[in-house]
């Protein structure tokens, strides 16, 4: 028997199927003439017959499966567990409940709570004063277009680190929940081994990515950053508007003193969410390969950030009045940018 016919063969009866072997054994067909009419086996149509004529039905029952290990006690508790412990483990669960069953088991009765097991959503710690300013700034520039924002170069400091585990931890939500306070997770600021990098975009180019070693004092961000490489880039962009944040080094006097020649857009207080740099370093991060060492974790930096598409840049700066938007909504508060 050919491997499609074999299947239909064997596949459960549809209504239609059915149906139709009621109205043919009724007329007084024989089980095999029905059987090759429908292309299904004599037991088949024996079974459908009988149930017919025992029941008076001939839909399909529904089948009862295994028997579920846990009570509906027990399964109230997994869930309880879960609320409690956003990150608590299934094993975990599995050993306080108490009875042998599988964690796949336990994440099925957790997600038929509507409850699944996702990464938390990282935040800095915002005091109500930041979140009035960002609101404020927000609220400043809500008539901005797309085209306003094209006109924004964008800069930042990021450090890719070795050894982190903060993308292990994943928290219980339910679907919509991952911007609640207790889903979240505070951005780590201790020191760990790793190359800090600095970097800017604009809508249609980016600098080349510059590696920075060691502390960066005001005059040697003016030395090392902004006069090699700031100056002439905004030089070369009539028109652009220079964007930085409140870091140590870019409100020193001698970077202030350097900037005043150019246009700038003031930046808010603990505000990355808004920056579409902060993006560029998650996509960076997400593509990030397996490294074992410093060296090799500054090498992988600087070619993922060669080989971003161009077009990811503009997608984010474009996005920006989503953005602005999405942050007015939440009284300056994070938002899912």
């Amino acid at each position: 028997m050919p491997g499609k016919r074999a299947r239909t063969h064997f596949s459960q009866l549809s209504e239609f199927e059915r149906g139709l072997i009621i109205e043919m054994k009724t007329a007084g067909w024989s089980k095999r003439r029905a059987a090759g009419q429908v292309d299904r086996s004599e037991c088949a149509v024996r079974n459908c017959w009988e149930q017919w004529t025992r029941e008076g039905t001939h839909a399909r029952k529904t089948g009862s499966g295994a028997t579920r290990k846990t009570t509906r006690r027990k399964d109230r508790r997994i869930v309880r567990q879960a609320l409690l412990d956003l990150t608590v483990t299934r094993s975990t669960i599995r050993a306080d409940v108490g009875v042998g069953i599988v964690p796949q088991t336990i994440f099925r009765h957790l997600a038929e709570a509507n409850l699944k097991y996702k990464r938390p959503f990282r935040t800095l710690p915002l005091t109500p004063e930041h979140r009035q300013l960002s609101l404020q700034w927000c609220q400043a520039r809500a008539m901005w277009n797309v085209t306003d924002w094209q006109k924004v170069v964008f800069s930042d400091e990021y450090r890719f680190v070795l050894g982190t585990n903060d993308n292990r931890v994943r928290v219980w939500r339910r679907p919509g929940e991952r911007y609640n306070s207790p889903h979240t997770l505070l951005r780590h600021t201790a020191r760990t081994a790793g190359v800090m990098v600095w970097g800017v975009i604009a809508y249609d180019s980016r600098s080349t990515l510059i590696v920075m070693r060691g502390n960066l004092m005001g005059q040697r961000y003016v030395d090392d950053i902004l006069r090699p490489h700031v100056g002439p880039f905004l030089n070369g962009l009539p028109g652009a508007i220079f964007q930085q944040d409140n870091a140590r080094p870019h409100t020193a006097k001698v970077a202030q003193d350097f900037i005043r020649h150019f246009q700038t857009l003031p930046w808010p207080a603990l505000c990355p969410d808004l920056s579409p740099v902060e993006h560029v370093w998650d996509q960076l991060k997400r593509q990030m390969p397996s490294c074992h060492s410093v060296h090799d974790l500054e090498l992988a930096d600087q070619d993922l950030w060669a080989h971003l598409p161009q077009d990811n840049i503009r997608c984010l700066i474009n996005s920006m009045p989503d953005h602005v938007a999405a942050c007015i909504a939440a009284g300056g508060g994070p938002t899912r940018y």
